[in-house]
């Protein structure tokens, strides 16, 4: 057999096993995406399955890029569709897979968005709910709406730490290299903190005017907060410029 025979057999086997992977992947219902930032591929079910979504994100807990791409992937065509009580499920169903592997601390960025998402469409639901309301039981819904936007906000706080942190990770770094934190850095994680003290701040004053005795008590505490809240609040100034 010639060279070019020889070259010609070698493409077109090659081209059968291709034709053959793409037929198998076909039957078995895959979905082939591609990873930019790992380059690599990955096989995503076509529909949900509780046990097999499970089995992609433990194929890739020790691949925190991968797996941050496998869960947007998840989300945008098997959750983000999907009326508020089957979202959830399968939110929680994630949440509870990645949970096992929270020790990883890459993960938690992951992590925390996925209850972010959960927050999201609890809030959705309530903000639907709200409009076919009367004005009396508008009241309850607006008050429970506050506190999802509140878990929410603590959440994303959360979030932006972890990533915070993740970028400022030295693994990886050849030896010698400068691992010190910027000023723009250290600055936003003190801003965060005392965003997250005077998120407390008024919580805890709610807490106390609940249980207020007269309104000579009220004043009392809104001026001790009021105190606080302004000492805070000209910190935080310092790390917003």
């Amino acid at each position: 057999m010639t060279p070019l025979a020889n070259v010609l057999a070698m493409m077109g086997a090659g081209a059968l096993c291709l034709v053959a992977a793409l037929v198998t992947l076909i039957r078995q219902r895959r979905i082939i995406e591609v990873v930019p930032s790992a380059n690599m591929t990955i096989q995503l079910p076509t529909k949900w399955d509780d046990g097999e979504i499970s089995k992609v994100l433990q194929r890739h807990q020790e691949q925190p890029a991968v797996l941050a791409h496998v869960v947007s992937s998840i989300k945008s065509r098997m959750i983000l569709n999907q009326d508020l009580k089957t979202a959830q499920h399968r939110l929680q169903l994630m949440a509870g897979v990645i949970e096992v592997f929270k020790l990883n601390k890459e993960l938690h960025g992951i992590l925390h968005d996925i209850h972010l998402d959960e927050k999201e469409f609890e809030i959705k639901q309530i903000e639907t709910q709200i409009r076919k309301d009367d004005a009396q039981s508008r009241l309850g819904s607006e008050q429970q709406l506050r506190a999802l936007r509140k878990q929410r906000d603590e959440l994303q706080l959360k979030s932006e730490i972890a990533k915070l942190e993740q970028d400022i990770k030295t693994v990886g770094k050849p030896a010698g290299a400068d691992t010190t934190v910027t000023a723009e850095q250290q600055r936003k994680l003190k801003r965060m903190e005392i965003e997250d003290k005077i998120r407390e701040l008024n919580r805890l004053e709610e807490e106390a005017l609940k249980t207020a005795r007269n309104e000579e008590d009220r004043r009392r505490i809104q001026n001790m907060h009021g105190t606080k809240r302004e000492e805070l609040n000209e910190q935080l100034a310092k790390y917003l410029v």
